[in-house]
């Protein structure tokens, strides 16, 4: 009896890994759709640029551009957090999402003020999980974010783990400087 169980436990990790793969297949695939989009919209918004060389280009047509612009920042961090599956890619595309929002369309003062706080909570998440999405010097790592989020939970002390991930970045820095 045990041995059957053991058969189908075997047969569900084996369909698992496989139901995974493809959706590894069918995210990557979706990220070079996207990709093929954002090298199309890099050609139209160069298109755009005498346009705004011209003296006849008013701010309507610089505020398209800036529009068209920024989308492209989101659509690159978004190409991006398909691919590197990081919380620091996620918190990149939040921050810029909602940093255009409120550029651009503004709002009243209390869509600013939310908007404001939400880049604010974002900034703090990012600082207490030490996600280092700004970091361009930051090293990857082989382990991702759910692997250092397990660790950290079953440590049950966000503080000593923290100052642990820290201290084991700077070692592995310095393993490599040598």
């Amino acid at each position: 009896m045990e041995h059957n169980h053991n058969e189908k436990g075997d047969r569900v990790h084996k369909i698992t890994g496989y139901l995974e793969h493809l959706m590894d297949i069918f995210e990557i695939g979706i990220a070079i759709i996207v990709a093929v989009g954002f090298i199309a919209s890099v050609v139209l918004l160069v298109t755009e640029m005498p346009l705004l060389l011209s003296h006849s280009a008013g701010t309507v047509a610089y505020r398209h551009f800036l529009e068209s612009a920024l989308d492209l920042v989101i659509g690159i961090e978004f190409i991006k957090m398909l691919i590197k599956h990081t919380p620091g890619s996620v918190v990149e595309v939040l921050l810029f999402a909602l940093s255009r929002h409120m550029v651009l369309e503004g709002g009243n003062a209390l869509e600013n003020l939310l908007t404001v706080c939400a880049i604010a909570v974002i900034f703090a998440i990012r600082r207490f999980l030490n996600i280092e999405s700004f970091d361009f010097l930051a090293k990857s790592s082989d382990e991702d974010w759910l692997t250092d989020w397990k660790s950290i939970m079953k440590k049950g002390n966000f503080k000593k783990a923290h100052d642990q991930k820290v201290q084991e970045r700077k070692a592995e820095a310095e393993e490599k400087e040598v």
